[in-house]
């Protein structure tokens, strides 16, 4: 089921957030904002739409391309969300 790829995917984006590897706090502070959104959706009845509804996948699309330590991690996100159709 493509909701638990998304969800191995968002623990990788929760241990690295946990770990402080974003130096700056501005970036971290909005990248916490995409995360809870996505835990929200996660959690949610509805995932997807909720995922859709928040425009989380273009928000990860942001971080993607500004933030190389994250790339890898954020790339692997919005695959496992195009994997449900998003």
């Amino acid at each position: 089921m493509p909701i638990k790829k998304v969800q191995s995917e968002f623990e990788k984006l929760s241990d690295m957030l946990a770990d402080g590897v974003v130096a700056d706090e501005c970036t971290a502070g909005e990248l916490q904002k995409v995360h809870d959104q996505l835990q929200e959706a996660i959690l949610s009845r509805d995932p997807a739409q909720l995922i859709r509804d928040k425009k989380i996948a273009e928000q990860l699309v942001v971080f993607e391309e500004s933030n190389p330590v994250f790339g890898k991690v954020v790339k692997d996100l919005i695959t496992a969300l195009s994997g449900m159709g998003i």
